[in-house]
């Protein structure tokens, strides 16, 4: 199982949620032990909010040589509220009269006995289970799926009266207890301190070192035609609690469990819808993760566009079709009259049928949207007759243009000029003219 995966309710009148598929109990881990006869305790930490569902689940204590001393089945479930880093408190029958003023006990076993000298318990339904053994324990512990690890015992001369042994927090993050601080060797992870018992109201003294972040792993598709909606998700770094709203709804707390599908049963209306999330520890809440998607549950109406005569040959018959809603897919059925459809799909651009025999016919198509939603089938009844030629139209040749060759005007020919008699060719300036001739004077 996927450490940290959290799938979430919306609620507060926002949304309600089935019952959950499965339990939430396996990442539980062994905080503290208290090994004092009858007066012992056993604190088992959450390490992720909603690890609550622990009725009916089995804490098991072990002899030094690895045999089982008892198998405690836990009788209820603790509060469902439980937070991150919160406890479970499991005592033996001495423990009120060792600790009058401690908390009280969340599930009483009355043969937990546990010697100081030595000896292991584990939760063996965590996912790991988690154990821890101390003192003389020499095991080893019975085979299990996952294996049952303890390492090297705590406090190998046995623990010290009055002391409890305490799950060191000081991997990734000093101040809260996660999954990094577990190295399956006892020794390395625990330690003797004070006894501090806790029990699931105790506050918890752990502090997050980040702000969370929601990531969302499942969610509705978009558009889809399901008037319901789930949504799993969770936190970085895990082990935080969560925060939901839906549209312009306010944040309210979630009830988380451990990778379990929720659905809100709705219905929601057509349209757009929002669903936020967001991770919230000590630090505070963290941004939200969002999906938006659309809600469609209008089916789409498919319109013949072209279609054969009635009656007109079968050689090739052509449909063209469209649908109401934009991105359609579209499916066809061409059969004889009396015969069931028969749809498949056809192409968007539209469908032809060769070679069909005479009869009469019905066409049909029908529409699918992007959300899944087909609408209702529209037809078209005609009668196929191939003694029916069709005869294409007669392609008259282009009449020929004739153009008339362009006549380009040629200048006058230049007049010849012809004197009178008594007159001469004389230029005068640029043009050639006639003149009288001037007649020669006589000398005496």
């Amino acid at each position: 199982m996927r450490l940290g995966s959290l799938a979430g309710l919306l609620v507060a009148g926002l949304l309600v949620f089935a019952a959950p598929a499965s339990a939430t109990f396996h990442l539980m881990k062994v905080a503290e032990v208290y090994p004092a006869g009858n007066a012992s305790y056993v604190e088992l930490s959450l390490m992720a909010a909603g690890e609550y569902q622990v009725g009916g689940h089995h804490l098991v204590i072990y002899n030094v040589n690895g045999t089982v001393a008892e198998d405690f089945t836990m009788p209820s479930n603790v509060s469902p509220t439980s937070r991150s880093n919160s406890r479970i408190l499991i005592t033996g029958p001495g423990y009120s009269a060792a600790f009058p003023s401690g908390p009280s006990t969340n599930e009483a076993d009355p043969n937990l006995n546990l010697s100081p000298s030595g000896g292991a318990l584990c939760w063996v339904e965590g996912s790991p289970p988690d154990c821890v053994a101390w003192g003389n324990f020499t095991g080893p512990l019975p085979a299990h799926t996952p294996p049952l690890v303890v390492g090297n015992p705590a406090s190998p001369s046995g623990v010290t009266a009055g002391k409890a042994l305490r799950r060191s927090i000081t991997a990734n993050c000093a101040t809260i207890l996660e999954e990094a601080d577990d190295t399956d060797d006892s020794a390395a992870d625990f330690s003797e301190q004070t006894p501090n018992p806790r029990n699931n109201a105790s506050p918890i003294t752990e502090t997050d070192c980040v702000t969370p972040e929601a990531v969302i792993d499942s969610k509705p598709a978009n558009p889809t035609k399901s008037t319901s909606a789930g949504f799993i998700f969770h936190s970085q770094p895990s082990g935080a609690a969560f925060e939901c709203k839906l549209d312009t709804g306010a944040f309210a707390e979630c009830i988380s469990e451990d990778e379990t599908a929720f659905e809100y049963p709705g219905p929601l209306a057509d349209g757009s819808h929002t669903f936020q999330v967001r991770a919230v520890n000590t630090q505070g809440p963290g941004t939200p993760a969002s999906y938006t998607w659309i809600v469609d549950t209008q089916a789409p109406t498919a319109t013949i566009q072209a279609k054969p005569a009635n009656s007109s040959p079968g050689a090739s018959v052509a449909f063209s079709y469209e649908s109401s809603q934009l991105g359609s897919s579209f499916q066809c059925s061409l059969v004889k009259q009396g015969e069931a459809d028969s749809f498949a799909a056809c192409p968007v651009e539209g469908q032809t049928y060769a070679g069909l025999a005479d009869g009469t016919y019905t066409f049909s198509v029908r529409a699918t949207d992007k959300a899944g939603n087909q609408g209702t089938a529209a037809t078209y009844t005609w009668a196929v007759n191939n003694a029916l030629v069709v005869t294409p139209p007669v392609s008259l040749p282009a009449p020929i243009v004739t153009i008339p060759p362009v006549t380009i005007p040629r200048p006058p020919a230049p007049t010849t000029l012809h004197c009178k008699k008594g007159f001469v060719k004389k230029k005068v300036g640029t043009k050639t003219r006639c003149v009288k001739k001037k007649k020669k004077k006589h000398r005496h």
